[in-house]
């Protein structure tokens, strides 16, 4: 994963920084030779590993997450999740023909600065009965695995997550357009934890219709 913050992605700087998602324990998963057969097994390490992620996360904001001046909630033990939810382990196409693919875009951030990215076309996936499109872009995990980051909006922004949006992102690979995007993994961008991080805004063709009631929540109450 990565911090995009992308410049957070990391939850660090990573130069995605925010869309960093190794500290936020977003590792890829590779399901590759499992079979209907193991459909069961499967299932039981999917949810295993995500687990363990989320325990490495709130073990990174705990412990070692930078807060650039600001302090914890008291009380504060680490991100907040919905269930885990398989049916929001979803199938997406690679729509590499979408308009702008390939193209070098900017997104706008919190700090008000621009960040440069790469278009690489549009995830077209089902979920609440319809079709729907994200725009994705090329970047690249710290070990220099070609990823998709993916900012999103759904209609839990502002409510039960965070407002400015959440952050996914899955594998990138040059020989096939099937992408799996698992909505369990949407993380925060470090900003929604300290306001000092550098984030990436999604753009507005990245705001769901539909409650996307999967990965992180609001990662503290909110004020009344």
């Amino acid at each position: 994963m990565s911090d995009h913050d992308h410049d957070e992605h990391s939850h660090e700087d990573h130069s995605h920084d925010e869309h960093s998602h190794e500290e936020h324990g977003h590792d890829d998963h590779d399901h590759e030779g499992h079979g209907e057969e193991h459909e069961h097994h499967h299932t039981f390490d999917w949810k295993t590993e995500v687990e363990a992620m989320r325990e490495e996360a709130a073990h990174f904001y705990v412990d070692h997450f930078d807060w650039k001046g600001q302090q914890p909630p008291a009380g504060f033990t680490g991100p907040k999740y919905f269930d885990l939810d398989e049916d929001w382990r979803l199938l997406a196409r690679l729509d590499r023909e979408a308009e702008g693919a390939g193209d070098p875009v900017t997104l706008a951030t919190s700090t008000g600065l621009l960040r440069q990215m790469q278009q690489a076309g549009d995830l077209v996936f089902e979920a609440g009965g319809a079709e729907h499109r994200l725009t994705a872009y090329l970047t690249q995990d710290q070990e220099g695995y070609d990823m998709l980051f993916v900012p999103f909006r759904d209609a839990t922004s502002g409510m039960e997550t965070y407002g400015s949006g959440r952050y996914l992102e899955a594998p990138y690979y040059d020989d096939t357009d099937e992408v799996e995007l698992d909505f369990n993994l949407a993380y925060n961008p470090s900003c929604a934890f300290s306001p000092a991080y550098d984030c990436p805004f999604p753009p507005p063709q990245n705001r769901l219709p539909v409650e996307v009631l999967a990965g992180e929540k609001l990662p503290f109450a909110k004020p009344n």
